[in-house]
């Protein structure tokens, strides 16, 4: 049993279609309250080194050529397959995944791309609440045919992260209200529960700890713990370098991190590795920080330039261009006033990134001065 081997961790209750709020330890269903114990954090952190022990942690073969898939064609394919509730296929590919670690065009990964796509409503527009529960529905229906599937069940508890985060609503803290703050800590517990879970399942994969960082961020981990996470979640696959992205969110200035705090880092992990891989994982990092927003515009140039463009000439050479990182590169370029580099990177983007330019006119303003004499 889960609770058995979690020890003291409390069993969440969730009623169907009855709403449950997480509230001063205390857990509103229907009409009743019933107390429910905090996780300690010493036995998080057991199941988080439990998770990896007896893992023999191998390099990544890499690619022999340059991936073609591309992670928008590739996402659709398995958000299809999850409509068509063909879990089997999902199933088989998700294996593949954990034994080739396989790429993606760009250079991610195809485990990232995958739980990328289960674990949040690929729609059209705006995403809403009875999409995340379409999604949950679809999610369960396959746990519950596969119920020894650690993919299923890490699946489950990736949307319930993120359906806590959409609960919680957008804004900064001040303006969000008391439900909406219950609504997310509820939704993280349950996220937090469902890993525990796939913990006692036989499958293991590098995605559990990536949603494990994202229960940390949202729970506000204090740093000791949040950079243990990090440690043991390298230790599991150290060239899974979405690790290290999450790691670099949590460090943002606006978040938990001091200035400069997300540049240290980068130089301190790429330092410890060989060329073209210190490059390459030194631009994944500070390309988190290629962002039309205040606090990173800031840290932004205090970063190496030469590395960031070494790292992307590497990526591209290895795995190819995708949009994603031509469009964060472009927004960094300018940033250094590079109008060369920034010229080529919009020559391969086939569409604006919103998470990095916010606005048309931002994107299309930028461009133009990368086209001009």
């Amino acid at each position: 049993m889960v609770e058995g081997r979690l020890g003291s961790f409390a069993k969440l209750l969730l009623l169907q279609g009855v709403a449950v709020l997480v509230l001063a330890g205390l857990v509103i269903a229907g009409y009743f309250w019933i107390y429910i114990p905090a996780v300690p954090m010493e036995t998080v952190m057991r199941v988080v080194h439990d998770y990896g022990s007896g893992h023999a942690a191998l390099p990544s073969p890499g690619t022999l050529a340059r991936p073609d898939e591309i992670d928008e064609a590739y996402d659709t394919h398995i958000n299809s397959l999850l409509a068509l509730e063909d879990f089997a296929e999902l199933e088989r590919i998700a294996q593949k995944n954990r034994v080739e670690k396989g790429r993606v065009l760009g250079g991610s990964w195809k485990t990232h791309e995958y739980f990328t796509t289960t674990t949040y409503p690929l729609v059209d527009g705006a995403v809403t609440d009875r999409d995340f529960q379409q999604q949950i529905a679809i999610i369960k229906r396959w746990n519950a045919a596969y119920p020894e599937s650690a993919t299923a069940r890490i699946s489950l508890a990736g949307l319930y992260a993120y359906y806590a985060f959409y609960g919680r609503g957008p804004g900064f803290v001040d303006s969000i209200n008391w439900w909406h703050w219950h609504l997310y800590r509820a939704r993280t517990a349950l996220a937090t529960k469902t890993l525990f879970e796939a913990a006692t399942l036989k499958e293991r994969d590098p995605y559990w700890f990536e949603a494990m960082q994202q229960v940390a961020f949202f729970e506000g981990w204090d740093k000791r713990h949040e950079r243990e996470l990090l440690d043991q979640a390298i230790a599991f696959e150290p060239d899974y370098y979405h690790y290290d992205r999450h790691h670099a969110n949590y460090l943002r200035t606006e978040w938990y991190g001091e200035p400069g705090e997300i540049e240290k880092f980068a130089e301190e992990t790429s330092s410890q590795m060989g060329e073209p891989t210190s490059s390459i994982v030194y631009f994944q990092i500070v390309s988190s920080l290629a962002c039309y927003c205040r606090q990173q515009m800031e840290d932004l140039p205090k970063a190496s330039w030469p590395k960031i463009r070494l790292g992307y000439t590497n990526l591209s050479q290895l795995y190819g261009t995708s949009n994603t990182t031509a469009n964060r590169f472009a927004f960094i370029a300018g940033t250094f006033n590079d109008k060369a580099s920034s010229h080529e990177a919009f020559g391969t983007i086939t569409a604006m990134d919103k998470d990095v330019w916010y606005t048309e006119s931002v994107f299309e303003t930028s461009r133009e001065w990368s086209n001009s004499p």
